[in-house]
């Protein structure tokens, strides 16, 4: 009977399957782990998703400056961004630009002010430029930080622009 209970018992180890899996630990470890790095990625990643959103201000604004160049050389003179004349139709996501004619035809400012849903999330700015002596000069400039609202161009009345916010380079 010794002998059978031998036999039975290799015969069941032999057949035993190893336990397959992960502890507990190892699972508490890994969850661990994608915490750390979702904190670490996620301020990041906002981060950048606020950046993309205030590339569309600065290419629209790059976009208007250079239309308001082109038509003080053809029409001697700076417009309204809305005139129906105007070379350049601009429509944004996140930003509502204004602006235009502004110290007797001697500057064009244009602003790019975010839309109210995104006003907490991105910087405000402005665009100006200037023309004195058959020189232009233009600049786009953006707030400190958000909602500082001190984002403005100021023309110096001989040709320059100057931002009193942050320069865009």
């Amino acid at each position: 009977m010794n002998n059978l209970f031998a036999a039975k018992l290799l015969q069941n180890l032999r057949n035993k399957k190893g336990n397959k899996g992960f502890t507990l630990i190892e699972l508490l470890v890994v969850v661990i782990i994608i915490g750390v790095l979702a904190a670490v990625a996620l301020p990041n990643l906002l981060g950048q998703v606020s950046k993309g959103r205030q590339a569309e201000a600065k290419t629209n604004l790059g976009a208007l400056n250079r239309a308001q160049q082109t038509n003080r050389l053809e029409k001697a003179t700076f417009a309204n961004i809305t005139n129906a004349n105007f070379p350049v139709k601009v429509t944004g996501q996140y930003y509502d630009f204004t602006g235009g004619q502004d110290d007797g035809g001697f500057s064009g400012v244009m602003t790019g002010i975010a839309k109210t849903q995104y006003e907490n999330d991105v910087l405000d700015y402005a665009a100006g430029v200037a023309y004195f002596e058959g020189t232009i000069n233009a600049a786009i400039c953006e707030e400190t930080a958000i909602n500082a609202a001190d984002q403005d161009v100021t023309d110096n009345g001989d040709g320059t622009v100057t931002c009193v916010g942050n320069p865009v380079n």
